[in-house]
């Protein structure tokens, strides 16, 4: 027996196929609403979902929040963007979680990019199926990962992963996930080095489209190729600006304190001169 934990907001298109996936399957299904207003929480209560809704704190809180609820030890954990395939929902439900040596499993994901499925991002091996009491959910800046303290094992089955529908969409989370990548960075203290700018772009651009075969996926493995080389130019670019940033406010604040060790800009009371001019009015 094993229950799903779902998140979700503003999804009442997708949540119907995600809960169709494992409702005859699953012992339990909850779902976390981050205070939809399109009525993707009532749809999930209607096909038999357990659900509560909660203000958005962070994606990775909502998730624990969701496993917390689940009352079986067994968790299945999916996004209301993915679903499963015929062939691991068959696998899924031969399991015998009562016996089964291993504590979590891995699974492939397909993502769909613009309505078609993709090589570029295949497998994406995710872990969604753990024992709730030998796993924790860990938080990044970037994205939030389960982990698991035991053994894991692998389904052949899929996610099927509805990843992006415009390239508008697309190109927006480009820049979302490598301004949260250069905070990461920042945050890890890593300092900017001209040469990741250079040729760390054209790099991500030749591992898309070449070793991972973006190239089979013709114009979307064109695009992804494209979007993950913007995603180094946004990242490093970030790190430069806000390190050339506080390097310029650590440099002025230096010359402030160089000029009032000397003296410079005071009274010989030790008054400092702007000030006194603003108290007097003066220009």
């Amino acid at each position: 027996m094993f229950s799903v934990a779902i998140v979700s907001f503003n999804r009442r298109d997708l949540i119907v196929k995600c809960i169709g996936s494992v409702l005859d399957i699953a012992d339990e299904i909850v779902v976390v609403d981050s205070m939809s207003d399109d009525g993707t929480d009532e749809v999930a209560r209607e096909l038999g979902a357990k659900v509560v809704r909660k203000k958005f704190d962070d994606i990775c809180e909502q998730k624990k929040f969701a496993i917390s609820l689940c009352k079986n030890d067994w968790v299945l954990s999916l996004d209301t963007d993915e679903m499963l395939s015929d062939a691991l929902r068959g696998e899924i439900k031969k399991l015998n979680f009562k016996e089964t040596k291993f504590d979590g499993f891995m699974m492939k994901r397909r993502n769909i990019y613009l309505g078609k499925p993709v090589v570029v991002w295949y497998p994406d091996w995710v872990l969604r199926l753990f024992r709730k009491s030998k796993a924790f959910l860990k938080g990044e800046i970037v994205h939030e990962r389960i982990e698991v303290y035991g053994k894991i094992g692998k389904l052949k089955g899929d996610i099927v992963h509805m990843a992006y529908s415009s390239c508008e969409e697309h190109f927006a989370k480009t820049l979302f996930y490598g301004k949260k990548s250069a905070l990461k960075k920042l945050k890890d203290g890593e300092k900017f080095y001209r040469v990741k700018l250079m040729f760390s772009p054209f790099w991500e651009f030749f591992r898309h489209l070449v070793i991972k075969g973006g190239w089979k996926d013709g114009m979307r493995g064109l695009i992804i190729s494209y979007s993950a080389m913007m995603d180094r130019v946004i990242r490093y670019s970030l790190v430069w600006e806000w390190n050339n940033m506080e390097n310029e406010k650590n440099r002025g604040t230096g010359k402030i304190e160089e000029r009032e060790s000397r003296g410079v800009g005071k009274t010989e009371e030790g008054e400092n001169i702007n000030e006194i001019k603003e108290e007097k009015g003066e220009e």
